[in-house]
């Protein structure tokens, strides 16, 4: 957005993560803004998407949120309107709690506090629909009850409720994805794609759970729009596709593009009663341990319903994902082998 001539600076941090490097991208396609970005490691971020990212439009920050204080935020966000603050420890399983605390809940505080003092009129916090918990839930609105379970859930809903009573920016904005993917994910579809590629997947039952995803470029599609069709205040949005998809349609979907993409060997996937899979995984898990395909874990969020309604940022922004599923299936996958991940 240019503004009486002058064109407004944009501050993505993560700029090398998923969310990040879809952000950055279709900032630099808009050509309405000057772009800084931050990342952990300058090398391995030029290495990882230097080829959907020309760094030579962007100024280039190096930060590590895990120790960074004041004087650090207060660089990185000087001269700049708007921030989306998409960096954060995600995918990390093993990680206790205050690891969490320290990269998604102190440096968001810090780099909110730093914002403010250079007089930073946006920021964009990415937050997630973990925080509404394991499930089940369906179609549930940004009023619906916060039950976040895991330390990385716990992490974003903690600091959605410090930036709510932050006072410091005129417009806070805060996302609620679903399941991102795309280029770039290193998480649970990910994962799934692997067991499909291997034949080591299969359908639990009718597979008929439904969930609410949201491909990256779609994503950075709606942060767009927050950034330039939002008044000033505070503002929650979920962020996902209008519908949900159901298990056995995703899993469908990434055999039938891996076979359409020349991935040889994926079988057409079959179904096992829910009652009898699970005996199963617990017996992998008891005999084969780290080594089992698949965890208890990863069959409880297949069978259960977490889906979201995003009638409020269609109604604010008149959002609509522009990809269909096959693409943006294709567009990870594509991704994924690029860098030899399945």
């Amino acid at each position: 957005m240019v503004a009486n001539g002058v064109r407004k600076r944009v501050l993505v941090t993560g700029a090398s993560g998923l969310i990040g490097r879809a952000v950055t991208e279709r900032l630099l396609a808009e050509n309405a803004h000057d772009i800084k970005v931050q990342v952990r490691n300058p090398t391995q971020a030029r290495n990882d998407v230097g080829n959907v990212i020309d760094f030579t439009r962007v100024q280039l920050e190096e930060a590590d949120f895990t120790r960074v204080g004041d004087r650090e935020m207060r660089l990185l966000t000087k001269g700049c309107d708007i921030i989306v603050h998409a960096a954060g420890l995600v995918h990390q399983a093993d990680a206790p709690y205050q690891e969490y605390e320290v990269i998604n809940v102190r440096a968001t505080q810090l780099l909110a506090e730093a914002a403010a003092q250079n007089n930073v009129k946006t920021l964009i916090f990415l937050s997630s629909s973990a925080i509404y918990g394991p499930g089940p839930f369906d179609r549930i609105t940004e009023t619906g009850p916060l039950k976040a379970v895991t330390p990385y859930a716990v992490s974003k809903m903690t600091s959605e409720n410090w930036l709510q009573q932050f006072k410091g920016i005129p417009k806070l904005v805060i996302l609620r994805p679903s399941l991102v993917f795309g280029e770039g994910d290193r998480g649970n579809l990910l994962s799934l794609m692997r067991n499909i590629k291997q034949n080591k997947y299969k359908h639990i039952g009718s597979a008929d759970t439904a969930k609410s995803m949201i491909y990256s470029k779609d994503l950075a599609r709606a942060i767009s729009l927050c950034v330039n069709n939002l008044p000033d205040g505070v503002h929650i949005f979920n962020v996902a596709n209008p519908e949900p998809v159901p298990v056995k349609i995703l899993a469908d979907t990434i055999a039938r593009v891996m076979n359409a993409s020349g991935q040889s060997g994926v079988k057409k996937i079959s179904s096992v009663p829910e009652g009898v899979f699970r005996i199963g995984v617990k017996a992998a898990e008891l005999f084969m341990q780290d080594k089992s395909p698949i965890t208890m874990d990863q069959v409880n969020k297949l069978t259960t319903t977490t889906t979201t309604s995003i009638n409020k940022l269609v109604s604010a922004t008149g959002f609509q994902p522009k990809t269909s599923l096959d693409e943006a299936i294709a567009a990870e996958i594509a991704w994924a082998n690029s860098h030899d991940l399945l």
